[in-house]
């Protein structure tokens, strides 16, 4: 369980690391006068608030599966109780459902 532990603070970092970055490049954001400028501006911004907001999401999930190895409960199908399988769950460490049920 402590790599699992381990794997998921080293996914938090990174995960925070990137949300850092991101608010950074767009606090930075120079305001141009061209509207053409304006226009790409305003375009990568749309795509850097998206890659923020799945990488929130993903910190949101990873979050509770540390929580869930606190409570001894990682591992375990939030909806029908059955372990997740350990081959999901190096494919995704913050899976909260099994296979059958994701799907």
């Amino acid at each position: 369980m402590t790599d699992k532990k381990q794997q998921l603070h080293v996914l938090q970092e990174e995960l925070s690391s990137r949300v850092a970055k991101i608010d950074k490049d767009l606090h930075n954001r120079s305001s141009s006068s061209k509207f053409s400028e304006q226009v790409t501006n305003r375009q990568n911004d749309d795509v850097l608030l998206n890659l923020k907001n799945e990488a929130e999401q993903e910190l949101e999930q990873i979050n509770h599966a540390l929580l869930k190895i606190e409570r001894d409960i990682y591992g375990v199908c939030e909806e029908c109780h059955e372990a997740i399988s350990a081959e999901r769950l190096n494919a995704i460490p913050f899976a909260a459902r099994c296979k059958n049920c994701a799907a």
